[in-house]
């Protein structure tokens, strides 16, 4: 079976200190200026590919002792260790030792754990490079341990980190400061929500007349139904709305058009009622309290209502789905994350422009 691809960077490598590049000196003003041995780590391509330009930062030391097993799990950002000090083992999606100057990458939703060897403790730095870290908030840690579980469990389990993850996007962020009170800025947010929500209609338009097999054609009609109108309520409590055209804004909503007609019934499930839905949830339920008492448009309260009980429709077909499929839903799904997340904060960037 194909392995699960959840980004760019398909598969767990290790990468050894000894296949960074070594600078040795650099010249400053003229002058040759010594630096021992300095090994950068985007000068390695795929080290340099892994690292996004601009993020926040989390690290945190990690240490297993000879023996002991941090069992394997899974979490919805992607993840660096560095070993420090001395020898351990990863486990899960690679299997393979790990020694003092290695470097591991580890994209997000792939399995993977650490068993402690050698004859003393080992020391790693682990590096996360966007939102909060994986155990910054000790109640509610950004991972799920997989054990032995079916592929529907972790699906369901995956889409939690995956909307955890989606909280730290720039719309929240946006959402949470305050600026919406402005009437300009507000009107740009709900111009640039108007565009998606046409998109969405589309979607699930395109999925309904897209299927002929009855058990999912009465599920993707019923959700049709309930939908329907959305985006001409909002422009209908709005006054009307402005055209807005953006490129990342045409190109992530066409994204979900065309998969409505490429993918197969279960994924579009997966996309629908996994991402959208369970996003549009978490957005609603977030931004109702901030929108919602100004009185322009019930929008986001009617979604917050809506979107728990679609989350639900089409669960019920997954459930005899074969494990064999699973590894291209979690494809889609990360993906359908990905593009949700660049819409949204394409979203807030546009909010912010005049």
């Amino acid at each position: 079976l194909q392995e699960p691809h959840f980004s760019s960077q398909a598969d767990v490598k290790r990468i050894r200190r000894a296949d960074l590049t070594i600078l040795r000196s650099v010249v400053v003003d003229g002058n040759e200026k010594n630096l021992g041995i300095l090994k950068d780590f985007r000068k390695h391509p795929e080290i340099a590919a892994f690292l996004p330009e601009n993020a926040r930062i989390s690290l945190a030391w990690v240490s297993l002792a000879p023996g002991e097993t941090l069992q394997p799990h899974v979490h919805d950002t992607e993840s660096m260790i560095v070993m420090a000090h001395g020898e351990g083992r990863i486990v899960g999606d690679l299997d393979d030792r790990m020694e003092e100057g290695d470097i591991v990458l580890i994209p997000r939703g792939r399995r993977h754990g650490f068993v402690g060897a050698g004859a003393h403790p080992f020391w790693a730095l682990s590096i996360q490079f966007e939102g909060r870290g994986l155990y910054e908030d000790p109640k509610h840690g950004r991972v799920h341990f997989t054990g032995a579980e079916g592929g529907l469990q972790k699906l369901l389990a995956l889409n939690e980190s995956f909307a955890e993850g989606y909280r730290g996007n720039a719309m929240f962020q946006l959402v949470s400061s305050g600026e919406l009170q402005r009437r300009e800025m507000r009107a740009r947010f709900f111009d640039c929500v108007q565009v998606w929500s046409s998109y969405f209609q589309r979607a699930i338009f395109a999925r309904s007349a897209a299927t002929d097999d009855r058990r999912f054609g009465v599920v993707f009609r019923k959700h049709l139904i309930e939908e329907f109108g959305h985006d001409l309520d909002l422009a209908r409590e709005r006054g009307g709305t402005r055209p807005v055209w953006d490129p990342v804004l045409d190109a992530c909503g066409n994204w979900f058009c065309w998969k409505m007609l490429t993918c197969d019934n279960v994924e579009k499930i997966v996309l629908i009622h996994l991402v959208l839905e369970v996003g549009g949830s978490v957005i609603s339920a977030h931004a109702g309290p901030a929108i919602n008492p100004l009185g322009e448009t019930s929008y986001f309260a009617v979604h917050d209502e809506a979107d728990a009980l679609h989350q639900e429709l089409g669960l019920e077909l997954l459930q005899n789905v074969p494990e064999a499929s699973f590894p291209r839903l979690f494809q889609v799904q990360a993906e359908g994350w990905d593009m949700l997340n660049l819409l949204s904060k394409r979203i807030a960037e546009l909010s912010h422009e005049d």
